[in-house]
């Protein structure tokens, strides 16, 4: 399978999973720290659409288990590919200051959801890898892990 076509399967496979953890309803065993979620949501308004947004929370997440759990490797040209057509696809009427302030948001926007991710995935360790394992197996998805 093709770079491109893993892309393009995990962006579509991946947007609703992604969209519903960002706007799940908060509850007491859910395991997301709802505040810290909201005040990194605030600033990312305009910047991505919906898609674009679920691909950088999935990479976020995919690095975050690949640093938490055993036996999960992040796939590094997965991500490169990812990521450069997230920052590729520039609006194109936008200056060369607003596309640097494009890019260094999304910069921040990743490593904010992947630091929120570790966090979460940290403090509920064990059902976090678990999960992250078993979705790593499930062959119908399609992750950013070798």
């Amino acid at each position: 399978m093709t770079t491109s076509t893993l892309f393009r399967r995990a962006t579509g496979a991946v947007f609703a999973a992604s969209l519903a953890m960002i706007t799940a309803p908060a509850h007491a065993d859910d395991m997301r720290i709802d505040d810290a979620w909201k005040a990194a949501l605030s600033e990312t308004d305009g910047i991505l659409d919906d898609q674009q947004m679920a691909i950088v929370n999935v990479i976020a997440y995919s690095s975050a288990a690949a640093l938490l759990c055993d036996g999960i490797d992040i796939d590094a040209d997965k991500v490169a590919t990812a990521t450069t057509a997230v920052l590729a696809d520039t609006p194109p009427d936008l200056t060369d200051d607003e596309q640097l302030a494009r890019f260094t948001a999304i910069t921040l926007m990743m490593g904010t959801a992947k630091g929120i991710i570790l966090a979460e995935g940290a403090l509920h360790k064990d059902k976090f890898c678990a999960a992250a394992v078993a979705e790593k197996a499930d062959a119908k998805t399609a992750t950013f892990w070798k």
